[in-house]
């Protein structure tokens, strides 16, 4: 898999932990009628309208929401410290560099929103297998960092 494809999913990979916390707290054991379905309960949240896949717009505003919560002083960026406490264990920081070093388009050692929207349609493309605008279940990346599809 390319640098850039890895970094991509790491960086969702961020995205989706940033609120992972409170989400751990809301679920309880008890299967979701999505779990019965084979949807992942984090599919489930970022398709707000329960339409079965995931728009671009959906997807924005899901890493926008968790984005500003990593966001820990509220200064509207956030810093390779505030990126590795989101992260358990002695590679957060070294993961949060390399997220900060690809997405920080103007050098300044810390990631904006604004940075951050400017390669959400490059990430959503890198998720939608099948480039029909959409993300669905199947699409989705497997908990250990493999891909369920084929990009062709």
């Amino acid at each position: 898999m390319k640098t850039s494809t890895r970094l991509a999913l790491a960086f969702l990979a961020f995205a989706a932990s940033a609120g992972s916390a409170a989400i751990a707290a809301e679920t309880d054991s008890k299967p979701t009628d999505a779990a019965a379905k084979g949807v992942s309960p984090r599919f489930e949240r970022v398709d707000a309208d329960s339409s079965g896949d995931i728009s671009v717009e959906e997807f924005s505003a899901a890493m926008n929401k968790r984005i500003t919560k990593a966001d820990a002083n509220g200064d509207g960026t956030i810093t390779v410290a505030e990126i590795a406490a989101q992260f358990n264990g002695p590679r957060g920081e070294r993961i949060a560099e390399r997220l900060v070093q690809r997405f920080d388009a103007n050098g300044d050692g810390s990631v904006t929103l604004v940075e951050i929207e400017g390669r959400q349609k490059k990430m959503f493309a890198l998720l939608d297998l099948n480039d029909d605008g959409k993300i669905e279940p199947r699409e989705m990346p497997a908990r250990k960092g493999k891909m369920r599809g084929v990009r062709n």
